[in-house]
């Protein structure tokens, strides 16, 4: 399934509040599910109540009207019931008793919320008898009912014989079968009475109901307001089933028409920016005049001159990373080049832990002699956090990065928090704001995104870009290259701390004549005026990390504005720089080293499986273009890259090794792409490193770098 391959089940099967599944959590996602049942049963008794007159004859009747919907309520809990058990104790591999535990605050939970309700309505409903005092024929009276969010009906319009839903029986308790009774000896206004009082009570829920969303949204940033994302999305189903039912209140047989023209209009809103804010890169002025993006622009940034100045500073760098690396002047060292590759969680665990892995057992040369990371998504999330770590060793401000506490780090769920923002806040009130660098942005879940990265990696990487520039300049750490891509042009963005505009230029040929395009844009020549260097780090991951509809597109202070989002788009694995890098500086790199070293750090695996051809159906057959085209996306890219490191042969003097470090992740057991790992994937993510290739990988590793 869809979901399942982005983690959504996880959300409820797992529920995570403060930090870990507990009773607690199961009990909050609980209380959120016997709020949807009940939210449910009030919109469907406010809707169609009418349509069994008989029970406003009965004692209690919108507690008969909800017993008598129970099948419903009852399925939807006990589907809930076994699919958690099977999930936690098989996937997350928890025990038998602690499931029972979890369980049983979910049910707690949800035996509360439907309590505190019956006690209400029990107390405040009035059922026939109480509203007449026993007498059944008060006169007529002409005010409409009053149903709170919903339409005032006239009584006498309110009953309609033709509208009336024929019931011979009905359940009176949980286990008695009552006889409905016919209603024409009662007086038809006393009806409508006992439905009128039902229906404020049933609106006073509705009422208590969006004043908790609301305020969910505006106390998102205190921990304790952080519910589990299964139960703010609940709580986003209970407010559609309630605005469903208002418009149904109102326009009846015009709602659906009602429903799409809302759509329309708020489609149409979300174009302005009160109604829908964008979402920005944390760090960079947007108040001051925006970059001009045109030719013109571009051409005077990607220049001889500025390619030159570029060089020689690089060139710098490459001397510095040699004067760490030479031990003795017969043995040139060989420089490591690492891509990474996006996918959530599941990459950044498996990018860090193989990365720290194979330092670990070459006592740190593998870092040391590493030139350049490039990537994209999860990859770089986590070399980013790698790098961090060896920098903060570098300074003594932690003992040894290879710990395995800082695995579990990178391991930490994110999508519980992105979840919770998009139900709670992106969808209904995206007015909440904060102050970085100076400027004011707006919250959503690419703020939150952020916020939960930067508790996760213990607050390391909360940097401004510029931070990188002199530990990247003295080759204390190995330049990183994020780049997203731009969804307006289809360019790369280039983001790095160094003047880079080599990864950008395309040198004239005397004998090539060519209006060529540029391919990528250096970031951060083209933003200068608006405060390039203080993009936040985290921002710039981000937007390398921006998988549709997940996370917001990110909108850059241009004129028009480029749209950026995942850099996976165009380069998965950062091929492209690297092999750019490589070409740029290939006589000082065969000069001074031994060769060259491309890691490939993969999420699966890179031979292609040819599916066998099956009969599909005419649905399918319609899809199967579309389809095809997104599961090639990645495999066209190897094709490609494969190819431009082939070609090095041409153009560069020294060896060239790829080694590809490979996650166990089939097709059969798929690891999800999302921002939260189970139990299980976490153990197959640590296990992929003893698998027979990536353990010759690791000694062919040993070989070229000792």
């Amino acid at each position: 399934m869809v979901s399942e391959k982005y983690g959504i089940p996880f959300l409820y099967l797992s529920p995570e509040y403060l930090g870990h599944v507990s009773f607690l959590s199961f009990f909050i996602v609980g209380f959120s599910f016997g709020g949807f049942i009940m939210a449910f049963n009030v919109s469907s008794y406010i809707t169609n109540g009418h349509r069994f007159p008989f029970i406003a004859t009965l004692s209690k009747p919108f507690l008969k009207y909800t017993l008598n919907n129970v099948f419903w309520s009852g399925s939807l809990i006990l589907i809930y019931l076994i699919s958690s058990f099977r999930f936690l104790v098989y996937e997350e591999g928890y025990s038998i008793i602690d499931t029972f535990i979890f369980q049983f605050g979910f049910l707690i939970g949800i035996g509360l919320m439907i309590t505190i309700n019956f006690v209400y309505f029990t107390k405040t409903n009035k059922d026939l008898e109480k509203l007449s005092n026993g007498k059944y024929t008060t006169k007529p009276k002409s005010n409409p009912i009053n149903a709170g969010f919903h339409k005032k009906v006239k009584w006498e319009n309110f009953f309609n014989s033709e509208k009336e839903w024929r019931v011979e029986t009905y359940l009176s308790r949980p286990l008695t079968v009552g006889i409905a009774r016919s209603t024409e000896h009662y007086d038809r206004s006393m009806l409508k009475q006992v439905f009128e009082q039902n229906h404020l009570n049933a609106a006073l829920f509705e009422i208590i109901a969006l004043i908790t969303i609301i305020s969910l949204s505006f106390g998102s940033n205190i921990d304790y307001f952080m519910i589990p994302a299964g139960a703010s999305l609940t709580l986003m189903f209970t407010m559609f089933i309630m605005i469903a039912s208002a418009v149904h209140s109102w326009f009846r047989g015009w709602a659906p028409a009602i429903l799409i023209i809302l759509l329309v209009l708020f489609n149409h809103a979300s174009k302005y920016e009160f109604f829908s804010p964008h979402n920005k890169a944390y760090g960079l002025n947007y108040e001051t005049e925006p970059a001009q993006f045109n030719t013109e622009v571009l051409n005077h940034n990607i220049n001889p001159i500025n390619y030159r100045n570029d060089y020689l500073h690089t060139i710098e760098i490459l001397e510095n990373w040699k004067a760490k690396n030479t031990t003795s002047k017969n043995k040139k060292p060989k420089m490591v080049f690492i891509n990474t590759t996006g996918g959530g969680m599941r990459s950044a665990l498996w990018s860090f832990y193989s990365m720290q892995y194979c330092d670990s057992i070459l006592n740190g040369k593998l870092l040391k002699q590493t030139q350049l990371i490039s990537g994209s998504s999860g990859g770089l999330v986590g070399m980013s956090y790698l790098r961090e770590l060896m920098l903060r060793e570098k300074n003594n401000t932690i003992t040894n990065f290879h710990d395995i506490k800082y695995n579990e780090d990178l391991s930490k769920d994110i999508l519980n928090r992105i979840a919770f923002s998009l139900t709670i806040n992106d969808f209904i009130f995206k007015f909440q704001k904060f102050e970085n660098n100076g400027f004011e942005y707006t919250k959503d879940r690419g703020y939150a995104f952020e916020e939960q990265l930067n508790d996760n990696t213990r607050g390391y990487m909360n940097k401004k870009l510029y931070e990188y520039y002199k530990p990247e300049f003295e080759s204390k750490i190995p330049m990183l290259i994020v780049n997203p891509t731009i969804i307006n042009s289809g360019q790369r963005l280039i983001i790095s701390p160094q003047p880079t505009s080599y990864l950008s230029y395309i040198a004239p040929q005397e004998n090539i004549s060519n209006d060529y395009l540029l391919e990528s844009i250096e970031f951060k020549r083209f933003f200068k005026d608006q405060g390039a260097n203080d993009l936040k780090f985290l921002s710039a991951l981000r937007m390398s990390s921006t998988f549709p509809y997940v996370m917001p597109i990110v909108y850059l202070p241009s004129k028009p504005a480029l749209k950026v989002m995942d850099a996976g788009l165009r380069d998965n694995f950062g091929v492209k720089n690297s092999v750019k890098f490589l070409y740029t500086f290939r006589k000082w790199i065969a000069n001074n080293t031994s060769g060259v070293v491309f890691i490939q750090i993969r999420d699966s695996r890179k031979q292609p499986e040819v599916e066998p051809d099956e009969e599909k159906s005419f649905l399918a057959s319609l899809s199967a273009p579309v389809e095809t085209i997104y599961k090639n996306l990645f495999l066209t890219q190897d094709y490609d890259h494969d190819q431009l490191i082939q070609y090095t042969s041409e153009w560069f003097r020294g060896n060239v090794d790829v080694l590809n470090m490979v996650l166990d992740n089939t097709k059969e057991k798929q690891l999800s792409l999302s921002w939260h790992l189970t139990e299980s994937e976490k153990k197959t993510t640590y296990n992929s490193i003893l698998s027979s290739q990536n353990q010759e990988a690791i000694q062919r590793l040993k070989q070229l770098i000792n």
